[in-house]
């Protein structure tokens, strides 16, 4: 079993039978939320990458990618040598490093802001800064299906957001083939129906649907984690409802075992890795 955007959105509301408009405009927090709590638990090798950028002369800041999620490892290139730094808190950093005028070969990092390494002590001239570090993958959230138009009126463009006369919903669109007739748009967090008219705000293009198509993009998650992505969304919706404390503490029960198995593909809580001080690293079997 496996879950799309579209299966997922459809079990949460048959387990909560809940159809009132505001809680099922909330399903893509509610994923994004435990899809989340799910990367941060469960560290696995297919979500880490690399990247090399600049440690700047007198800057104690380093850009973070805009993917990042959790460092793995940070190194410096000093005399042809690599220096990992070791990564420690922002309160570390400033009391080892009080004045951020002192300089040298970075020793330390830490998470700032959520664009920003702090370093310490801060660089003392140039160094190529290399970093390993999990990724946030594409949400399940931002799948894509097909509408066929009719009834077209202007020319579409990336840049709208489309919204359905009838249905009121709204989503982004990623492509537009004119010569088709179909618009390639995120999934909203809703129904569009057949035979609305719908219109691009930027654009001010109108067309109407004449066909839907099929939401068919799994991701890793969805593939490989469905009890905790279900789970961990029910205990969202729950919680939003204010449901009862019952079925929340069975689907936090619930959600509890199916991360217990996931974190047999990633790390476990045993063996700290010496650059990572305090990121656990699962020995491989």
């Amino acid at each position: 079993m496996s879950y799309t955007y579209t299966t997922l959105k459809q079990a949460i509301q048959d387990y909560t039978q809940n159809d009132e408009t505001t809680f099922i405009s909330n399903f893509p927090i509610f994923i994004k939320n435990t899809e989340e709590r799910i990367l941060k638990n469960v560290q696995l090798e297919l979500f880490r990458k690399n990247v090399s950028g600049n440690a700047s002369t007198s800057n104690p800041y380093l850009q973070l990618p805009d993917d990042f999620l959790s460092p793995f490892s940070l190194s410096v290139t000093s005399s042809s040598n690599y220096e990992f730094l070791q990564f420690k808190d922002v309160d570390f950093i400033k009391s080892f490093t009080p004045n951020s005028a002192t300089t040298g070969v970075p020793r330390y990092y830490a998470v700032f802001d959520k664009s920003n390494f702090i370093l310490g002590p801060t660089p003392s001239s140039d160094f190529t800064a290399e970093l390993h570090y999990f990724y946030r993958p594409t949400s399940i959230t931002a799948s894509t299906f097909t509408l066929t138009l009719t009834s077209i009126s202007g020319t579409f463009t990336t840049s709208d957001t489309i919204t359905g006369a009838t249905s009121g919903e709204s989503s982004g669109v990623s492509a537009y083939n004119s010569s088709a007739s179909t618009l390639l748009v995120v999934i909203p967090s809703g129904d569009y129906s057949v035979g609305e008219t719908i219109t691009g705000d930027s654009s001010g293009a109108t067309a109407v649907i004449s066909s839907i198509g099929a939401d068919t993009t799994v991701t890793w998650i969805g593939e490989n984690a469905t009890l905790a992505l279900l789970y961990g969304s029910l205990m969202e919706a729950y919680t939003f409802m204010k449901g009862e404390q019952d079925m929340m503490a069975l689907y936090d029960k619930r959600f509890s075992e199916a991360m217990m198995g996931l974190k047999m593909l990633g790390e476990s809580k045993e063996v700290t890795d010496e650059y990572r001080a305090g990121q656990i690293v699962r020995p491989r079997r």
